[in-house]
Protein backbone atom coordinates (compact mmCIF):
# COMPACT_ATOMS: atom_id res chain seq x y z
CA UNK A 1 0.00 0.00 0.00
CA UNK A 2 1.53 3.41 -0.79
CA UNK A 3 0.71 6.38 1.53
CA UNK A 4 -1.67 8.92 0.32
CA UNK A 5 -0.96 12.42 -0.71
CA UNK A 6 -2.42 13.69 1.55
CA UNK A 7 -2.73 15.24 5.28
CA UNK A 8 -5.86 15.19 7.09
CA UNK A 9 -4.97 16.72 10.67
CA UNK A 10 -2.05 19.20 11.88
CA UNK A 11 -1.62 19.04 15.92
CA UNK A 12 -0.11 22.74 17.24
CA UNK A 13 1.45 21.69 20.45
CA UNK A 14 0.88 24.62 22.89
CA UNK A 15 1.36 25.59 26.12
CA UNK A 16 -1.68 26.20 27.40
CA UNK A 17 -4.76 24.75 25.56
CA UNK A 18 -7.69 26.80 26.98
CA UNK A 19 -5.42 30.19 26.12
CA UNK A 20 -4.57 28.76 22.72
CA UNK A 21 -8.44 27.83 21.85
CA UNK A 22 -9.04 31.59 23.26
CA UNK A 23 -6.48 33.37 20.56
CA UNK A 24 -7.89 31.30 17.76
CA UNK A 25 -11.61 32.01 18.91
CA UNK A 26 -10.80 35.85 19.20
CA UNK A 27 -9.98 34.95 15.54
CA UNK A 28 -13.55 33.85 14.54
CA UNK A 29 -12.81 30.41 14.48
CA UNK A 30 -15.60 28.14 15.42
CA UNK A 31 -14.10 25.34 17.62
CA UNK A 32 -15.78 22.10 16.71
CA UNK A 33 -17.88 19.81 18.96
CA UNK A 34 -15.36 16.75 18.60
CA UNK A 35 -13.11 19.19 21.28
CA UNK A 36 -12.70 17.14 24.20
CA UNK A 37 -11.48 18.14 27.79
CA UNK A 38 -7.23 18.91 26.73
CA UNK A 39 -7.48 18.74 23.17
CA UNK A 40 -9.47 21.11 20.60
CA UNK A 41 -10.48 20.91 17.09
CA UNK A 42 -10.93 23.04 14.42
CA UNK A 43 -12.59 22.47 11.23
CA UNK A 44 -11.47 24.02 8.05
CA UNK A 45 -11.68 23.87 4.17
CA UNK A 46 -8.58 21.57 4.32
CA UNK A 47 -7.09 19.53 7.39
CA UNK A 48 -8.81 19.90 11.09
CA UNK A 49 -6.32 22.01 13.08
CA UNK A 50 -5.70 20.71 16.75
CA UNK A 51 -4.46 22.13 19.94
CA UNK A 52 -2.94 19.72 22.48
CA UNK A 53 0.26 20.42 24.91
CA UNK A 54 3.17 20.14 23.67
CA UNK A 55 4.67 17.82 26.60
CA UNK A 56 1.79 15.43 25.95
CA UNK A 57 2.20 15.70 22.19
CA UNK A 58 5.70 15.05 22.10
CA UNK A 59 4.93 11.90 24.47
CA UNK A 60 2.46 10.37 22.13
CA UNK A 61 5.11 10.62 19.54
CA UNK A 62 7.51 8.66 21.54
CA UNK A 63 9.91 11.85 21.91
CA UNK A 64 9.78 12.27 25.86
CA UNK A 65 9.39 9.91 28.77
CA UNK A 66 7.35 12.56 30.70
CA UNK A 67 4.79 14.77 30.36
CA UNK A 68 7.03 17.64 31.85
CA UNK A 69 10.24 16.91 29.51
CA UNK A 70 9.32 18.68 26.41
CA UNK A 71 9.68 22.82 26.57
CA UNK A 72 6.41 24.84 25.97
CA UNK A 73 7.71 27.25 23.50
CA UNK A 74 10.70 25.82 21.26
CA UNK A 75 12.54 27.91 19.17
CA UNK A 76 11.89 27.95 15.49
CA UNK A 77 10.24 24.13 14.24
CA UNK A 78 11.29 24.03 10.72
CA UNK A 79 7.69 24.29 10.05
CA UNK A 80 4.94 27.32 8.87
CA UNK A 81 1.04 26.54 8.13
CA UNK A 82 -0.01 29.12 5.26
CA UNK A 83 -3.34 30.86 4.41
CA UNK A 84 -3.64 31.90 1.50
CA UNK A 85 -5.55 35.14 0.45
CA UNK A 86 -7.02 36.28 -3.24
CA UNK A 87 -5.50 39.85 -2.58
CA UNK A 88 -2.30 41.43 -0.63
CA UNK A 89 -5.15 43.59 0.75
CA UNK A 90 -6.61 40.95 2.86
CA UNK A 91 -2.88 39.41 3.46
CA UNK A 92 -2.24 42.96 5.47
CA UNK A 93 -5.77 42.80 6.73
CA UNK A 94 -5.42 39.37 8.36
CA UNK A 95 -1.64 39.93 9.52
CA UNK A 96 -3.46 43.22 11.39
CA UNK A 97 -6.50 41.05 12.76
CA UNK A 98 -3.80 38.14 14.03
CA UNK A 99 -1.77 40.65 15.59
CA UNK A 100 -4.64 42.35 17.48
CA UNK A 101 -6.03 38.82 18.36
CA UNK A 102 -2.51 38.34 20.68
CA UNK A 103 -0.44 36.73 17.83
CA UNK A 104 2.78 38.50 16.87
CA UNK A 105 3.96 39.48 13.41
CA UNK A 106 7.28 37.80 12.90
CA UNK A 107 7.61 39.25 9.33
CA UNK A 108 5.50 42.04 8.20
CA UNK A 109 4.39 41.20 4.50
CA UNK A 110 6.25 42.39 1.53
CA UNK A 111 6.56 41.78 -2.43
CA UNK A 112 8.81 38.23 -3.06
CA UNK A 113 10.98 37.57 -5.35
CA UNK A 114 8.76 34.79 -6.93
CA UNK A 115 5.94 37.71 -7.52
CA UNK A 116 3.84 36.88 -4.80
CA UNK A 117 2.94 39.14 -1.20
CA UNK A 118 4.04 37.13 2.01
CA UNK A 119 4.06 37.79 5.62
CA UNK A 120 4.73 36.06 8.94
CA UNK A 121 2.96 35.71 12.37
CA UNK A 122 3.60 33.59 15.15
CA UNK A 123 0.59 32.39 17.24
CA UNK A 124 1.47 32.89 21.26
CA UNK A 125 3.02 29.02 21.47
CA UNK A 126 5.70 30.31 18.49
CA UNK A 127 3.57 28.30 15.41
CA UNK A 128 4.40 30.12 13.00
CA UNK A 129 1.50 30.97 9.94
CA UNK A 130 2.62 32.81 6.44
CA UNK A 131 -0.37 34.61 4.86
CA UNK A 132 0.10 35.03 1.10
CA UNK A 133 -1.12 36.20 -1.93
CA UNK A 134 0.18 34.10 -4.66
CA UNK A 135 -1.31 35.54 -8.18
CA UNK A 136 -0.19 32.17 -9.86
CA UNK A 137 -2.19 30.00 -7.69
CA UNK A 138 -6.13 31.12 -7.66
CA UNK A 139 -8.18 30.04 -4.97
CA UNK A 140 -11.22 27.36 -5.16
CA UNK A 141 -14.81 27.77 -3.54
CA UNK A 142 -13.47 26.53 -0.70
CA UNK A 143 -10.49 29.10 -0.65
CA UNK A 144 -7.99 26.62 -1.20
CA UNK A 145 -4.78 26.88 -4.06
CA UNK A 146 -5.34 25.60 -7.04
CA UNK A 147 -2.56 24.19 -9.39
CA UNK A 148 -2.30 24.40 -12.82
CA UNK A 149 -0.53 22.14 -14.59
CA UNK A 150 -0.47 18.43 -13.14
CA UNK A 151 1.89 16.61 -11.08
CA UNK A 152 5.37 15.85 -12.25
CA UNK A 153 5.51 11.94 -12.78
Amino acid sequence: MAIPQRFTLVTLGVADVDAATAFYRRLGWRQSTHSVEGTTFFSTPGPIIALWTSPELAVDAGLASDTHAAPSAPGFRGVALAVNFDSRAEVDAALAEWQAAGGRVTKPAVETEWGGYSGYGADPDGNLWEFAHNPFWPLDERGMPHLDGGDVE
